[in-house]
């Protein structure tokens, strides 16, 4: 792309952001503070909007289990086994359909390995390059419950409760994660508020620069800090 940097991964497609807020007597300085600020807060809402669904997610797993726990029981009988079995199913069918959601047209998860979703900041006189994942549901844990059953001569495997502990345990990690995002982006939402008074207050404040090379990238030390 031969656009500018700052319109590249700051202030996106619209180039004329900036000047329409200068003609509101808001320094060039501003302007970008307040677009990346813009850009941190969807990236919260995003990750918000992903816990969300991760907690679904969650739930629908613990049906699972409970659902493994009824069929193994010795007093179940085949009509109790086939109604638990069909909860399964609508349970399983619950988690797929929360896997494939989204927000904002951004998908929230992905079936395996992806790009990154990623928000430029200045930081310490560069500018960095903040990652926030899709959460990965294609580990092999949550694979298996999904091609898994609990009861029937229907398509899939039979599940064990090693099976489901697998998924929960590699759906934990996921919480974490995404905790840790969300943790790193208020962060920096703080940092770039303290400078924005700052500038208000009138101290002294530059944007860094981005490199003359454009083979460089704007982001010499991208995502640094996760």
């Amino acid at each position: 792309s031969r656009k500018p940097y700052l319109e590249r991964m700051v202030t996106g497609k619209d180039s004329n952001a900036t000047s329409s807020l200068s003609k509101e007597s808001k320094t060039r300085d501003l302007a970008v503070l307040e677009t990346i600020t813009a850009n941190l807060n969807a990236g919260i809402k995003f990750i918000d909007r992903q816990e969300t669904s991760l907690a679904k997610i969650g739930g629908k797993l613990s049906e699972m289990a409970l659902c493994l726990n009824k069929v193994n029981s010795p007093t179940s009988s085949h009509e109790d086994r086939s109604t638990t079995q069909k909860k399964f199913e609508s349970a399983k069918e619950s988690l797929f359909r929360e896997s494939i959601s989204s927000f904002d047209q951004s998908a929230l998860f992905s079936n395996g390995p992806s790009k990154p979703l990623t928000i430029a900041v200045p930081n310490r006189g560069e500018w960095e390059g903040l990652s926030i994942d899709r959460s990965d549901l294609g580990q092999p844990g949550i694979n298996t419950v999904m091609k898994g059953k609990v009861y029937g001569e229907g398509p899939g495997f039979y599940l064990d409760h090693d099976s489901i502990k697998r998924a929960f345990s590699e759906w934990r990690s996921l919480c974490t994660d995404n905790r840790l995002n969300w943790g790193m982006l208020v962060d920096r939402l703080h940092g770039i508020s303290s400078i924005y008074e700052k500038i208000s207050d009138g101290g002294n404040w530059q944007l860094p620069p981005f490199p003359l090379d454009p083979s460089q990238g704007p982001l010499r030390r991208p995502h640094r800090n996760n």
